[in-house]
C-alpha cells in the first residue's frame, strides 16, 4: 500500500550528500527528499541503523559550508531506503530547513 498521498507534510525532491553516525562512524548517505519532520535517505554503503533508534544526522547543503544537524529516529526501511523523523533540530538547522523547503516545494492549488 502506498502511504504518498497520506502524508501531512509536504516533501521536497533534494539530491545531497548527508552523514548518520553509527556506532561512532559517520556513514555517508545520499538525501532523497526531505521535510520539515523527516528525511528519506539511501545509504552509499552497508548502513547499521536500527528501526526505532535515534541517530545525529547531518546534512551538507550544496554550495556552501552550512550543514543542517539533527538528532533522526529511523522510522522505517525499505530496500535500501531509509525513513528518519527528525526528533530534534538545531535552530539555525530549522530556519535553513525552512528555506530550503520554500524554494523546493511547488504549490499546487
Amino acid at each position: 500500500m502506498d502511504n504518498m498521498g497520506n502524508r501531512r507534510f509536504k516533501r521536497a525532491d533534494f539530491n545531497v550528500k548527508g552523514f548518520i553516525t553509527c556506532e561512532n562512524e559517520e556513514c555517508p548517505v545520499s538525501v532523497i527528499n526531505i521535510s520539515l519532520k523527516g528525511i528519506l535517505v539511501v545509504p552509499d554503503h552497508e548502513a547499521c541503523p536500527e528501526l526505532g533508534e535515534t541517530y545525529p544526522l547531518r546534512i551538507s547543503l550544496p554550495h556552501s559550508d552550512i550543514s543542517i544537524l539533527t538528532e533522526a529516529r529511523l522510522m522505517h526501511r525499505e530496500n535500501q531506503h531509509y525513513g528518519f523523523r527528525f526528533d530534534s533540530i538545531e535552530a539555525d538547522g530549522m530556519i535553513h530547513l525552512r528555506r530550503l523547503m520554500e524554494l523546493n516545494v511547488s504549490t499546487e492549488d
